[in-house]
């Protein structure tokens, strides 16, 4: 089943889809996240009735840049409030934006007739705005992958059923399709870091517009086992006995990235419906070596992703408890909130989107770090 970001609440119903690929995943073992936390620092909300805020940056002057990503507005809002549209764009998706050197980026992504991409590769734009105003598309992430498509191999689903047991549930199995949404960015000083959450994978993209692969992001292995038969059953689909007790690879959908020093930080959101099912985890890569190393687990949909200057990591979770540090494996709430979508870290301050998929609007919310 392929997927792309979209949000529908009926009837007090919630689903973030950020990724691609077959939709089975189980509630996350071992988790990590427990019920630590720390007595909150006073939190300022700085703007509230937001549509479907996304994704957050540091601006100018003190200002926040918001990707109001269903409305097709990114806006500029002032440590007062006050907010101004900088870019409307009306029946797009505006997301991952960010911030560097007076330069402002995000992404324009055209979007099918559903919540789902169609046979059409879909134009996903990364978009620059100079100190100026000037406005330029630096690339079109589809023309990546529509070239490369590094997942094109990759078996997602069961992977070690017979194929007699594979015939009864042929759904289960799938590889990687063509399809790029750009949903994360960190600028840098060599160009800008993309995640694609269709492509699951890491990119980097220089000023005059070259993509090259960072990292293809591996499925994540999941156990079938009751729970995961029980959320299969809910979504209509039949897991036959046959592959009881065998792994699930789920696409491992980036959600948020962002640079500290040679660490490039990234969450990952495992397969559909894994966002209210505790499956979520928090990676960082370094970018020389490579060296992957695993930071923590068991988080309920992880959309964004920070570090202070202390190398502290913090972590929003859209169907947890808030924004959490992480520290030795463990998360720990520091800003309770519901539907929190996005957390940055600029000095001692730390902003966040909360409520973000609410009917009556998300908030910008700010807090001091001790």
């Amino acid at each position: 089943m392929k997927s792309r970001i979209a949000a529908v609440a009926a009837a007090c119903s919630l689903a973030l889809i950020l990724g691609a690929g077959t939709a089975l995943a189980s509630p996350g073992h071992g988790n990590n996240q427990g019920h630590r936390t720390h007595q909150p620092s006073p939190v300022t909300e700085v703007a509230s009735q937001l549509i479907s805020p996304l994704k957050v940056a540091f601006g100018p002057q003190g200002s926040f840049l918001v990707a109001e990503s269903f409305a097709g507005t990114l806006s500029s809002i002032s440590a007062a409030g006050v907010k101004t549209t900088v870019v409307s764009a009306p029946g797009q998706e505006i997301a991952g934006v960010s911030y560097l050197n007076g330069t402002t980026y995000y992404f324009n992504n055209d979007q099918g007739s559903g919540p789902e991409p169609g046979g059409a590769l879909l134009p996903a734009r990364l978009m620059q705005i100079d100190r100026n105003g000037n406005t330029r598309q630096v690339a079109d992430l589809a023309d990546f992958e529509a070239a490369n498509n590094s997942d094109a191999t990759t078996v997602y689903g069961v992977r070690d059923a017979s194929a007699e047991c594979l015939a009864q549930a042929p759904y289960l199995q799938s590889t990687g399709e063509l399809f790029s949404h750009p949903y994360s960015s960190a600028p840098v000083g060599s160009g800008v870091y993309v995640g694609d959450a269709g492509a699951n994978a890491i990119l980097h993209v220089s000023a005059n517009g070259r993509v090259n692969l960072v990292k293809a992001i591996p499925a994540e292995p999941i156990t079938i086992d009751a729970s995961v038969v029980a959320v299969a059953t809910e979504m209509g689909m039949s897991i036959p006995d046959c592959m009881m007790g065998l792994k699930y690879y789920a696409q491992a959908v980036p959600t948020d990235i962002t640079v500290s020093g040679q660490w490039l930080y990234y969450t990952v959101l495992p397969g559909v419906p894994g966002e209210s099912l505790g499956v979520g985890k928090a990676y960082r890569v370094h970018l020389q070596s490579g060296k992957t190393q695993l930071l923590a687990q068991g988080l309920a949909a992880p959309t964004g992703i920070a570090v202070d200057r202390n190398n502290n990591v913090y972590v929003s979770q859209l169907m947890g408890d808030g924004v959490s540090r992480i520290k030795n494996g463990h998360a720990s709430n520091v800003l309770p909130a519901v539907m929190a979508s996005d957390v940055k870290v600029s000095g001692n301050t730390l902003v966040a989107l909360t409520n973000a998929l609410a009917e009556t609007g998300g908030s910008l919310v700010t807090m001091g770090l001790r």
